[in-house]
Parts: C-alpha cells; sequence; structure tokens
C-alpha cells in the first residue's frame, strides 16, 4: 500500500457532499407545473471574499504537497536499479501518463517491451486477510483475487524480420504471479506497438487465439518457460509494484503543484 493510501485510510470518517444532498432531494421532488414569479433583482452589501476560498485551497494543496515529498524514495530507486540492471532493461521515461513501458535486447535478437498502466496497479485492493479467507473454497478464492489482477502487456519483435507477438498478462499482486490470458502474433512490429486509435482498434479486431487454458498443456509450458527465459519473473511482478506506486506518487506530486500553481 502506498503512502498517500495509508494517509487516506486513517482519514475514514465519512462526509455528505451538499451538493449531492440538494441533488438527492430535489430528486425526490414530484414534477409539478408552477407559476414563474417576477424576482426582484438585490445586490450582496458585502462582497463576497473569492480570492479567500482560492488561497484556502492553495493552502490545503500546500500542506498535501509537504507530506508526500517527506517521504524519503531513494532505497527504492535504488532497488529499482538493481533489478533493471539484472535482467538488462531500462524504463521508457513517460512523464504524465499512467502507462509504463520498460524495454530490453536479448542476445536471441530479440526486443521485449512490458507495459502496465500504473495507477491501475498502486489502486488495486490487497488485503491479506481476504487472501486468507479465500482458502475456505474455490468460488472465495476467484472471487476474493478478481479484483486483485494487473494488466501487463509484453511484446517480443524479432529484429531480423520485425515480426511481433504480443501476450496479454494477468499479474495476481498477492502471489507475485503472471497468469497469460491470450497470445497474438503480428506481421511487423508497427502493427503490434502502433499507438494510434487506429492502430488500437485494428488489435482489437484481431483474432487473439483460444483461451490459454484451452491450448495443449506442452504448449501453455513452453512458452511460460520462453517468457520466464525473456525476463517475465516473479521479480518483474515485485517491480511492477513497487515502481508503480513510486510513479503514481510522483505524478500525484506534480499534479499537486500544478493544481497549487493555479491557486497560488
Amino acid at each position: 500500500m502506498s503512502f498517500r493510501a495509508a494517509i487516506r485510510l486513517a482519514k475514514n470518517v465519512p462526509r455528505v457532499s451538499r451538493v449531492s444532498t440538494t441533488r438527492l432531494a430535489s430528486a425526490s421532488r414530484p414534477f409539478a407545473r408552477t407559476m414563474m414569479m417576477p424576482q426582484t433583482r438585490t445586490f450582496m452589501s458585502t462582497p463576497i471574499k473569492f480570492d479567500d476560498r482560492s488561497k484556502n485551497v492553495g493552502e490545503i494543496l500546500k500542506s498535501e504537497i509537504s507530506v508526500e515529498t517527506e517521504v524519503e524514495t531513494t532505497d527504492q530507486e535504488k532497488s529499482f536499479q538493481e533489478f533493471l540492471d539484472k535482467y538488462g532493461f531500462s524504463v521508457v521515461e513517460s512523464p504524465g501518463k499512467n502507462l509504463a513501458e520498460i524495454v530490453r535486447k536479448t542476445e536471441e535478437g530479440e526486443v521485449v517491451h512490458v507495459y502496465f498502466d500504473v495507477a491501475q496497479v498502486a489502486n488495486l485492493p490487497y488485503d491479506a486477510a481476504m487472501a486468507e479467507a479465500s482458502k475456505e473454497s474455490e468460488d472465495d478464492q476467484y472471487n476474493a483475487y478478481d479484483e486483485n489482477f494487473a494488466n501487463v502487456n509484453v511484446v517480443v519483435v524479432k529484429e531480423a524480420d520485425q515480426s511481433a507477438v504480443s501476450i496479454e498478462l494477468l499479474m495476481n499482486l498477492s502471489e507475485g504471479a503472471f497468469y497469460v490470458d491470450s497470445v497474438t502474433p503480428f506481421p511487423s512490429a508497427d502493427a503490434a506497438l502502433n499507438e494510434s486509435a487506429e492502430a488500437e482498434v485494428k488489435r482489437e479486431l484481431v483474432y487473439h487465439g483460444p483461451p490459454f487454458s484451452n491450448l495443449d498443456e506442452e504448449l501453455q509450458e513452453s512458452l511460460e518457460a520462453y517468457l520466464e527465459s525473456r525476463g517475465i519473473t516473479e521479480e518483474l511482478a515485485g517491480f511492477v509494484e513497487g515502481f508503480s506506486e513510486y510513479k503514481e506518487n510522483q505524478e500525484y506530486i506534480k499534479w499537486l503543484k500544478d493544481m497549487k500553481n493555479f491557486f497560488n
């Protein structure tokens, strides 16, 4: 759980929005025709100090920035770099984006791209008690883990002919494990990696093969071994989880600062 999430859990007193209450009240009244009466406009004798409201928001943002920047991240950054160096991955910088990418070249002449959504991973609910309770039955286990998966996409490109294969994975935080969801070959790297809306639609329409669990068991095992040889391991799962919390927090701090500049 991220530092910010821990603070949020401590502030668990429910608040009722005035706006929501007003809407609910008005929604409960039956529709009726009413005669519109002429109204006389009046002027406020004391002007509302809008600047005070803006300054109040700015002060709260300033306090939140102070809390978030107090967290020491040096050890985190060091552990990330150790993983990257061990497997030869490098981080593709993506400031202002939820999508993170790490990439490596293999001795076999391939380029391995790993994509994951840092906001999705950082906000996944994980409760050890929930995982323990899931042992009661298979149905309970499925329900407990149902919301504890994150999507991770691995695209491997052959440098020789630029053909590619996209492997959609589900990462389980409680187990630190990956499960293959689908495997899709593409004729070119561009078809697999192009980020345009048109390319995204085309990928959605491509046949992604049968459910992975329906494949021959030998084929399943060989594909899983292939992924592991390309760096898709439990260590990667740990990196994805930690890096997602770190990057999401950095983006949050930047968002706070941008907000503070407006309400300054």
